[in-house]
C-alpha cells in the first residue's frame, strides 16, 4: 500500500516542473488513465498542479494552486482541493477552497470563494461568489457580486449585482441597478429602477418602482406606481396607485389611493385620501377624509371633523363634517387672503 501510495505521489508530481508537461498515460497518450500534467486528455486524470493546460474531457482531479490555464477548457467532472481554475468549465466543478473560471456552464461549487466571468447554471460560493452574468442560480454563502442575473440570486449577508431578472434575495440587504421580478432584502433594497415584487425589512429605495412594493419601515423613490407599504412611511416625486404608510404618505403629485395613519401631503392630489390630516398645496381632485382636511384648490369632496377649501368663497372655506367644491374654479384670483 505504500508502495502505491509513493507511487502516485511520484506520478502526479511529474506536472509540477513548469518547463515541461510530464505524465503517465494509459493505455495510450490521449485517452484513459492520466497521471501528472497531460495537456490535452479524455478520461481520468489526476495531477498535483495544473499548467498550461488545454482541454480535459471526462474526470479531472488536482490538488494544489494551479499555475496559468489561460486556454483551459474543462468537460466533465472537475475537482480541485486548493483551488481550481480554467477559461472554460462544462459540467460539474467542485473547489474545496475556491475555483475560478472566465465561463462557467452547469454546476460549480467551491466552499471558499469562486471568481469567474459569465455563469451558466447553478453556483454556489460558501464565503461568496464574484461573477459576470448569470443565469440560472447562484448562491453565496455571505453575499456576491455580479453582473446581470437571470434567475434566482441568493446572498447570506447580502448582493450587489447590474441587473436582477427573476428572484433576488439578501439577508441583509441586495443593491442593483434594475430588477424585474421579486427581491427581498433582510434590511432593504437599493435600486435605480424596480419592477415586481419589491420587500425591504426596514426599508426600499429606489429611483422608479413598479408593482408591489413592502418596506418594514419606509418606501422612498423618485416615480412610485402600484402597491406600496410603509410601515412607517411612503415617500416619493410622483405616486400613482395604491399608497399606505403607517404614519404617513407624501409626494408631489399623487394619484390613485394614500392612506396615512396620521396624514397625507402632496402638491397635487388625485383621488382617496384617508389620514388624520389631509393636505393638498395645490390641486385636490376627488374624496379626502380625515380629522382634518386642507386645500388650496378643491374640485371633489372632503369629509371630516374640519375641512378647510380655500377656493370657496367665505364663509364657506372652513367648514365642518363636509365641505364641497365641484367644477373647474377660477375665482381663487378673486377670492385671495
Amino acid at each position: 500500500m505504500r508502495r502505491c501510495l509513493l507511487c502516485l505521489v511520484l506520478l502526479l508530481t511529474l506536472g509540477m516542473s513548469s518547463s515541461f508537461a510530464a505524465s503517465l498515460n494509459i493505455p495510450t497518450r490521449g485517452k484513459g488513465i492520466s497521471f501528472g500534467n497531460s495537456r490535452r486528455f479524455d478520461g481520468i486524470r489526476l495531477n498535483l498542479v495544473d499548467n498550461e493546460v488545454e482541454r480535459i474531457n471526462g474526470i479531472n482531479l488536482t490538488f494544489w494552486i494551479p499555475k496559468k490555464n489561460p486556454d483551459m477548457v474543462m468537460n466533465g467532472l472537475a475537482a480541485g482541493l486548493v483551488g481550481f481554475s480554467a477559461r472554460d468549465l462544462n459540467g460539474i466543478s467542485v473547489g474545496v477552497i475556491g475555483m475560478a473560471g472566465d465561463e462557467i456552464d452547469g454546476i460549480s461549487i467551491s466552499g471558499i470563494g469562486m471568481a469567474g466571468g459569465d455563469v451558466r447554471g447553478i453556483a454556489i460560493g460558501g464565503v461568496g461568489l464574484a461573477t459576470g452574468d448569470i443565469q440560472g442560480i447562484a448562491v453565496g454563502g455571505v453575499g456576491f457580486a455580479s453582473g446581470d442575473i437571470d434567475g434566482l440570486a441568493i446572498g447570506g449577508v447580502g448582493m450587489a449585482s447590474q441587473d436582477i431578472s427573476g428572484i433576488a434575495i439578501g439577508g441583509i440587504g441586495a443593491a442593483a441597478e434594475d430588477v424585474k421580478g421579486i427581491a427581498i432584502g433582510g434590511l432593504g433594497i437599493g435600486a435605480q429602477d424596480v419592477t415586481g415584487l419589491i420587500i425591504g425589512g426596514l426599508g426600499v429605495g429606489a429611483q422608479d418602482i413598479t408593482g408591489i412594493t413592502i418596506g418594514g419601515l419606509g418606501v422612498g423613490g423618485q416615480d412610485i406606481t402600484g402597491l406600496t407599504l410603509g410601515g412607517l412611511g411612503v415617500g416619493g416625486q410622483d405616486i400613482n396607485g395604491i399608497a399606505i404608510g403607517g404614519l404617513g404618505v407624501g409626494g408631489q403629485d399623487i394619484t390613485g389611493v394614500a392612506i396615512g395613519g396620521l396624514g397625507v401631503g402632496g402638491q397635487d392630489v388625485t383621488g382617496l385620501t384617508i389620514g388624520g390630516y389631509c393636505k393638498a398645496e395645490g390641486d385636490f381632485n376627488g374624496l379626502s377624509i380625515g380629522v382634518f382636511n386642507r386645500a388650496r384648490r378643491l374640485n371633489g369632496v372632503q369629509i371630516g371633523l374640519l375641512n378647510y377649501c380655500r377656493n370657496n368663497p367665505p364663509p364657506f372655506r372652513l367648514l365642518p363634517i363636509i365641505n364641497i367644491h365641484l367644477g373647474d374654479d377660477r375665482s381663487e384670483r378673486r377670492h385671495r387672503d
